[in-house]
């Protein structure tokens, strides 16, 4: 049986690892918020010069009227917010361990870039010898405005695993995208 004193040391003792551990507890989640407010530098610095150095070498294909491509392709805004999303996504799958380049390649680089070079796609009056305006003078898609319920975080969020469905009712109910 131990002594009140004997028992006074190990509730301190108890209490002296109590402390440091949520000292240390602290001291990790400062580090992870001092982390998280700063991102982290990028490979490369700009748009260009992921095009440039990397995506034109390591993704390598024949222009062919079946798959467009622009010399130009910053004279297109679809084909620069595209690039970007490419760009911005291998930047953080880079840092990621094992898998990160596969699944860069695989969910960004070729479905984007099979996109991009469709022969109904952005470059698709592009050729080897110049850029075409095809984009000049298209209307932008016909849209109407979707109702307010939409815009509701309890209805819509980033939380829930289910997305909005309209239904022809023109009711608004959810349903799972595997279900559409």
């Amino acid at each position: 049986m131990l002594a009140d004193t004997e028992w006074e040391d190990d509730c301190d003792d108890s209490l002296d690892q109590a402390e440091q551990l949520e000292a240390a507890a602290a001291a990790a989640g400062d580090r992870l918020e001092a982390a998280a407010e700063t991102e982290p530098e990028t490979y490369f610095k700009t748009l260009p010069e992921f095009v440039d150095q990397f995506l034109v070498k390591a993704y390598r294909r024949p222009v062919t009227p079946a798959q467009a491509w622009c010399r130009e392709w910053w004279k297109h805004g679809e084909a620069v917010c595209v690039l970007s999303a490419l760009w911005r996504a291998w930047e953080a799958l880079r840092l990621e361990p094992g898998t990160g380049m596969s699944v860069w390649w695989r969910d960004h680089c070729y479905p984007h870039m099979n996109s991009l070079m469709n022969p109904q796609g952005t470059f698709s009056k592009c050729t080897l010898e110049g850029h075409h305006h095809n984009g000049k003078g298209l209307e932008p898609l016909p849209w109407a405005t979707p109702p307010a319920e939409l815009y509701d975080p309890l209805t819509y969020g980033a939380w829930s695993p289910r997305a909005p469905c309209l239904l022809a009712q023109g009711a608004l109910t959810t349903c799972r995208l595997d279900e559409m």
